[in-house]
């Protein structure tokens, strides 16, 4: 009974091997890239060659999971091949391209960012400039309200207003620079 259960089994197996197979070489430069035989995941490409029975419609590479997104996936279309056969299918993906500053590195070129100084240096003088006229202003105008306080003129009460509004503009405009100043030093 062994004798006949056995022989029945391998009777099978041979029968189920005989559809046509064909031999599948896929050559690529990621080595883990996977193999998919009709959305059925069949390896890397570092098993090849891969025995795929003449059923099978297409034949997809794709990249390891870490590199899904750098590029799309190569299939190819075996419906048009013989049934039985040995084929050679291509797989090159492009690597990501490297950042410019990589790219000129390699090749020996220095590149150095340059910042651009003439910001901090305009920034620096503004706010100098700025913080002595707001000084000036501010003590002019404290000497013409010591005027004011002594003659009571309404001319020098406009002036004085007009000399503390030109110093708050100047103290503006110093501390616009004084920031653009901080925020250069920070980033």
């Amino acid at each position: 009974m062994l004798r006949i259960s056995l022989l029945v089994l391998l009777t099978a197996c041979s029968f189920s091997n005989t559809q046509a197979q064909r031999i599948v070489h896929i050559e690529s430069n990621k080595a883990n890239a996977n193999v998919f035989a009709d959305s059925e995941w069949i390896g890397t490409v570092s098993n090849s060659p891969f025995e795929v029975l003449s059923t099978v419609k297409k034949i997809s590479v794709i990249q390891p999971e870490l590199d899904l997104w750098l590029s799309k996936p190569f299939v190819f279309d075996l419906e048009g091949l013989d049934k039985k056969g040995e084929y050679t299918l291509e797989a090159i993906f492009e690597d990501p391209p490297a950042p410019l500053t990589s790219q000129l590195q390699q090749k020996g070129v220095g590149v150095h960012v340059k910042r651009r100084k003439w910001i901090s240096y305009t920034a620096a003088g503004t706010s100098v400039v700025a913080g002595i006229l707001a000084i000036h202003f501010r003590t002019k105008a404290d000497n013409r309200f010591e005027d004011f306080l002594e003659s009571g003129s309404p001319a020098l009460k406009k002036s004085v207003q007009r000399l503390d509004v030109q110093s708050g503009l100047a103290l503006g405009a110093m501390q616009i620079g004084v920031g653009v100043i901080a925020f250069r030093l920070v980033f």
